[in-house]
């Protein structure tokens, strides 16, 4: 049973020394947050457009910006004491999407397969989507435009709609890389916009759409087949 436990520990630690993120728990931080939109707190970090993206991390003096209760509705992070809220919202067709965006450790190798895998717990919502997703480039992605970013992307699905709100849902999707990409982009690329319903305020308009979700741990590692993919609880 000792060696079995420890193999699992050696296996755990080699899939996080192979993360390519720099940050991938957003722990490094320049400041505690005092109010929302301040994304850039988290070291590496930034947004490819003009969404404002939450930084919530347990050193706030305020528990709005805190972790188990804020002013999106709070979650324990999944690991250490910090993670970022994004939103994405739809009304009569005019779209304001939030996303994060860092840079590798290093450029991926052309060929080779890597897992993409993240934590997500839905915050303050009135729909959840079945997706994320993220997207893999060799440059910055950058727009003046709060609205869908439309570029392939690799799709980070879990065991059904991403509607948990008590516990933190594993995500994952794989990418054969073209080589060079250094980049990574999350957040929600799909055209079918896919907002289902959860709740209806009687005070909202029927045809406003909103999902927010907390974002923690994410990785992106070199795997030999789909098959290797899994999130590392």
């Amino acid at each position: 049973m000792r060696s079995i436990s420890l193999l699992f520990i050696f296996i755990s630690f080699g899939a996080f020394s192979q993360n390519l993120f720099i940050n991938p728990d957003f722990e490094m931080h320049s400041a505690c947050p005092t109010n929302l939109g301040q994304f850039f707190l988290a070291d590496g970090w930034s947004t490819p457009n003009t969404g404002t993206p939450d930084y919530f991390n347990d050193c706030s003096v305020s528990y709005d910006f805190g972790t188990e209760f804020n002013k999106k509705g709070g979650q324990i992070a999944h690991s250490g004491h910090a993670y970022i809220g994004i939103q994405f919202k739809n009304l009569h067709s005019n779209y304001f999407y939030e996303y994060i965006e860092t840079k590798l450790k290093n450029p991926l190798d052309a060929g080779q397969l890597y897992c993409m895998s993240l934590f997500v717990s839905l915050g303050n919502s009135d729909c959840a989507l079945k997706e994320l997703g993220a997207v893999a480039s060799q440059n910055v992605i950058r727009t003046n435009d709060p609205s869908r970013i439309d570029l392939p992307y690799i799709p980070l699905t879990g065991p059904g709609v991403l509607s948990d709100s008590t516990a933190w849902t594993c995500i994952r999707g794989t990418y054969k890389a073209k080589g060079g990409e250094q980049f990574i982009t999350i957040g929600y690329f799909s055209e079918q916009n896919t907002f289902l319903r959860l709740q209806m305020d009687p005070k909202l308009d029927s045809t406003f759409f909103s999902a927010y979700y907390f974002i923690d741990d994410v990785t992106f590692s070199p795997v030999k087949t789909p098959a290797d993919c899994f999130c590392i609880k």
